[in-house]
């Protein structure tokens, strides 16, 4: 009888795999990204004072304010949440442009064109109270391509959700509450968990920062299968153990942890605060003969630049090894930080083009004329993934013609006639809120009967739509009208 040994085969596999990679400076530009002006202008001021590499330009050689970028780059609007880094980019410090970067903060070489400066609103244009996490978000329900019937079970959902954003009723109570399937109210769930701040319709910490991962297409990581496997182990800190059981080293593993660290365990603290805020319009849309010119405000803004005596000082034979190191790691600090504020300019910029091209009849005549506009048309116009754009329009503002504004305000669903023209909620609204007003006080007009009326404008809308604009401008039924209308 032979002894039979075993057979071993070595085989070589070869894979070719992209993976984004959550870089300290793509983590920065999605910060940046979603910051209003004051916010950005704070942060600003707090890395001059903890970077020396950066000084602030003097006043008198501060540039004029850019008001077009069209010279930026396609890479400068990749979608800073989920593209990955272009091939061959590196932060070395050899390979940082100082020329470029030493010279007037981010002058791109274009200036404004000769104008007098458009008047400024009045101060009490610019206190707003910031919107509620349910009104962010059924914003972004009534601009998505959801069923509504899907829609609407979504609601329930956003009315469910705690100050945190997690979502504190299960399935099963939300399937008798609603009368839908389960089918339909994971449906439902998916289409919350897509929206902005990422990671808002969790049922718990797990299920908040995976949905976080994902977006970053970041769930073939190590971090993604800590927090699903090992997230006790985490919050104990015990990292070796993580190593052991993910065969991991040590350092892969803190690498992970610090990427964790970057999420937002609670996505819905962002817009717990209801007071009334003083805001500062990003962009100023004036104006010029027949035209429409942007002006990016850069009022209040700190003007940075790279401070040239050290970049002498790193020449210096007599300045220690651990000194140049100290000084080579802000150096980078600082040039990473200029480019995110740069893209960030850039980006709005020309989401402002894009509202200013699909909105110039608003601009001109006024909210009748708002035209439909979405997401993630703009997006796809661009290049960048729709959530780029919710965090440019997000808490942002502008000074038009027609006042200030939310950037995302300009956003809107269409409602399309048997003609195949489409009209804007806003001018739908617009339509409803004229015959409430017109109607005969003694006996209001019910929701069926504006449908009918609607219809005469060619407008289709079901008596249900019609309840649910009347309800978001606030206008009580006609029972309620005719009520107050009596006493």
């Amino acid at each position: 009888m032979m002894n039979r040994r075993p057979f071993l085969r070595q085989t070589l596999d070869l894979r070719l795999s992209q993976r984004l990679a959550l870089t300290p400076s793509l983590l920065q530009k999605i910060e940046l990204l979603q910051l209003n002006k004051l916010e950005l202008q704070e942060m600003l001021n707090q890395e001059l004072i903890e970077n020396p590499i950066l000084e602030e330009v003097p006043e008198q050689d501060t540039p004029a304010e850019i008001s077009a970028m069209e010279d930026g780059t396609d890479e400068d609007l990749a979608p800073a949440d989920t593209a990955a880094t272009a091939e061959g980019e590196t932060d070395s410090f050899e390979e940082i442009d100082f020329r470029y970067f030493f010279d007037e903060y981010l002058d791109t070489g274009y200036k404004n064109r000769e104008i007098e400066d458009p008047e400024k609103p009045s101060f009490e244009a610019f206190l707003t109270r910031a919107p509620s996490l349910e009104e962010h978000l059924n914003w972004q329900l009534g601009l998505s391509d959801v069923r509504p019937e899907i829609a609407e079970i979504a609601r329930q959902i956003i009315g469910n959700l705690n100050e945190d954003g997690y979502l504190i009723i299960g399935l099963d109570e939300l399937c008798q509450i609603t009368g839908c399937t389960m089918e339909q109210a994971e449906e439902a769930l998916a289409a919350v968990q897509e929206m902005d701040p990422v990671g808002i319709g969790a049922r718990d910490l797990k299920e908040c920062l995976s949905l976080q991962l994902k977006n970053l297409e970041l769930d073939d990581t190590l971090a993604y299968r800590i927090i699903q496997d090992y997230l006790p182990a985490l919050e104990s800190h015990k990292f070796k153990e993580i190593a052991s059981r993910t065969s991991s080293s040590f350092e892969e593993v803190l690498q992970a942890v610090e990427t964790i660290k970057s999420l937002i365990p609670k996505p819905g603290q962002k817009y717990s605060n209801q007071k009334a805020t003083y805001v500062q319009p990003e962009v100023t849309i004036a104006k010029v003969d027949d035209d429409f010119v942007i002006l990016i405000n850069d009022e209040g803004m700190p003007q940075l630049r790279l401070n040239a005596s050290y970049k002498e000082l790193l020449k210096s034979n007599g300045v220690s090894g651990e000194t140049k190191t100290f000084l080579r790691e802000k150096f980078r600090s600082a040039v990473d930080l200029l480019r995110s504020v740069n893209q960030r300019k850039q980006t709005i910029y020309k989401v402002c083009v894009c509202i200013v091209n699909r909105q110039r009849d608003f601009l001109e005549h006024g909210p009748s004329h708002l035209h439909p506009m979405l997401i993630k048309d703009v997006a796809s116009e661009l290049g960048v993934h729709s959530s780029t754009i919710s965090r440019v329009v997000t808490n942002k503002y502008v000074d038009t013609p027609q006042g200030v504004m939310e950037l995302r305000k300009f956003f809107t669903m269409g409602v399309e006639n048997p003609d195949g023209e489409e009209l804007s909620i806003v001018q739908v609204k617009l339509k409803i809120k004229k015959l409430i007003e017109d109607e005969n006080k003694s006996k209001p007009f019910s929701d069926n009967q504006l449908g009918q009326l609607l219809r005469r404008d060619n407008i289709f809308i079901t008596r249900r739509t019609v309840a649910k604009y009347r309800e978001q401008m606030q206008i009580p039924g006609s029972r309620e009208r005719k009520i107050g209308y009596l006493f």
